[in-house]
C-alpha cells in the first residue's frame, strides 16, 4: 500500500470522522503534490458525512460555513484551516463555471468522477490507502495532464479548467494529453465566460512557475483573440527569456507583454484582467521606457530616478538586461554601480531632497506656479552638480536669475 505522510492534525480529523461512523480522505492537489514530491500548501478533506454531521463532529472547534450549500465547511484546528467537503455529484453547469446545484453522495468514486484532471482525482487516507479510479497515478508517472472523462464535457462545465490545464503543465512540466489539448483549442472561447480575476490568478501562477513558456499553449489556442488583441504576435523562442528571469510578477508580466509583440495591445491585459493600480503602473513604466537608450552617465541615471523612482528603474534595468544581451554586456552592471554610488553619496535627484523648499521660495517673494518652476530649475542644477545642494548656493542661483 502506498503511504503518504500527512500532518498530525489532518490524521486526527480523519480519525475523528471515522470514529463517528463516516469515512474521510485527503483529496486533490495535496495528494498529487505528495506523490510528485512537492510539499502541499494545504490539505483538502472529503467525506461521506453531510455538512451538518461534520459540524456536529467538530462542534468544539471554530467552524466557518465556507460553502455549505455546496457541501464545504472550513475547520480551524491549531490555527490552520482545513476545508472539509461532502462527497458530491455536480448538477448542470449553466454558466461554464459553477454547478447550479449539487447532490450529496456516499460514494467516493462518484465524487472523484466530477473532478477536473486525473492527477487531481486521487484520494488517500492512512486506513484504506490510495483511491485512484481514473488512473491518476499512472498519469503522474507518465507526466501527463488528462481530464477525467470527456475533455469537452469537463471544459464546458468549467471554462477555467482550460487555463488550469496549462497551469498544472507549467507547474509540473507535464505534457497535456493530445485529446485534452485538442479540446483546449476547440473550446478556448469558453474563457470569455470566466471572471477576469480568476483568469488573472491562473495566468499569474503560470507566469511564476518553473516552466512559464507553457503559456504559449494559450496564445497558440488564440486566447488573446477573445480579448480582441488581434495584432499580438509572439515569437515562441522569446519565451526562454521569460523562463530565465526572476520569479517576480511585475518582471515576468512585463516581459510577457513585451514579447507579445504589440505593446499598446498587450497593455490591455492589465485593464481586462484587473491588475492592481500598482502593478499596472509598474508594468506600463517598464514598457514605455524599454526601447529608450539608457547610458552609464550619472546625470542621466539621476534624471531617470527623478522621473520613475528607484523601484521602477531597478525593474526597468533588469527587464532590459533580460531582453537585450547587448545592454547587459555594455551597461547593466555599470549603471547599477552608479545607482549604488548615488545612494551612498546621498546625491539629490528629487524635490524632497532639495535643500530649498517651497516655503523658502515663498519667503523670497515667489508665488504659485513660479515656485514649482524655480524648484524644478534648481533640481536639475543640483542633479548636474551635487555640491551646490545647500541653501546658500541655491539662493544665490535664484538671486542671479
Amino acid at each position: 500500500m502506498m503511504k503518504i505522510n500527512i500532518p498530525t492534525d489532518v490524521k486526527e480529523i480523519i480519525d475523528d470522522i471515522y470514529e463517528n461512523g463516516y469515512e474521510a480522505y485527503i483529496v486533490g492537489g495535496c495528494v498529487r503534490d505528495s506523490i510528485v514530491g512537492i510539499k502541499p500548501n494545504d490539505y483538502d478533506i472529503t467525506t461521506n458525512a453531510k455538512p451538518t454531521d461534520t459540524m456536529s463532529i467538530f462542534k468544539n472547534y471554530k467552524i466557518i460555513e465556507t460553502g455549505i450549500k455546496h457541501g464545504t465547511i472550513t475547520l480551524i484546528k491549531n490555527k490552520n484551516e482545513y476545508e472539509i467537503t461532502t462527497y458530491r455529484i455536480d448538477g448542470t453547469y449553466a454558466d461554464n463555471r459553477r454547478p447550479e446545484y449539487v447532490e450529496f453522495t456516499r460514494d467516493i468514486i462518484e465524487d472523484l468522477k466530477r473532478r477536473d484532471f486525473t492527477i487531481n482525482s486521487i484520494a488517500y487516507n492512512h486506513k484504506v490507502g490510495i483511491v485512484d479510479a481514473f488512473d491518476g497515478i499512472e498519469d503522474i508517472n507518465k507526466k501527463i495532464i488528462r481530464t477525467v472523462g470527456n475533455p469537452d464535457e469537463r471544459f464546458k462545465e468549467d471554462g477555467l479548467r482550460i487555463i488550469r490545464a496549462v497551469r498544472f503543465s507549467s507547474k509540473l512540466n507535464f505534457k497535456i494529453d493530445n485529446k485534452t489539448l485538442k479540446s483546449i483549442y476547440e473550446n478556448i472561447k469558453l474563457i470569455k465566460n470566466i471572471s477576469s480575476e480568476r483568469i488573472q490568478e491562473e495566468l499569474n501562477k503560470i507566469l511564476l512557475s518553473n516552466y512559464p513558456e507553457k503559456i504559449y499553449i494559450l496564445y497558440d489556442a488564440k486566447m488573446f483573440d477573445i480579448f480582441e488583441m488581434k495584432n499580438v504576435k509572439m515569437n515562441k523562442n522569446d519565451l526562454a527569456k521569460l523562463k530565465s528571469s526572476k520569479k517576480d510578477l511585475v518582471i515576468r508580466l512585463s516581459i510577457f507583454m513585451y514579447i507579445l509583440g504589440d505593446i499598446n495591445e498587450s497593455k490591455k491585459i492589465l485593464e481586462l484582467l484587473r491588475y492592481s493600480n500598482k502593478i499596472k503602473s509598474q508594468c506600463i513604466t517598464i514598457l514605455d521606457n524599454l526601447d529608450n537608450k539608457i547610458i552609464d552617465d550619472k546625470v542621466s541615471i539621476k534624471i531617470y530616478l527623478k522621473e520613475i523612482g528607484h523601484e521602477s528603474l531597478n525593474y526597468l534595468l533588469y527587464v532590459k538586461k533580460i531582453l537585450d544581451m547587448e545592454f547587459e554586456k555594455k551597461y547593466y552592471d555599470k549603471i547599477n554601480n552608479l545607482i549604488k554610488e548615488i545612494d551612498l553619496n546621498k546625491e539629490c535627484y528629487s524635490l524632497k531632497e532639495l535643500a530649498l523648499n517651497g516655503r523658502d521660495l515663498n519667503a523670497l517673494g515667489y508665488k504659485g506656479k513660479e515656485i514649482g518652476e524655480k524648484l524644478n530649475f534648481l533640481l536639475y542644477n543640483v542633479i548636474e552638480n551635487p555640491n551646490i545642494n545647500n541653501k546658500t548656493d541655491l539662493i544665490n542661483i535664484i538671486n542671479s536669475l
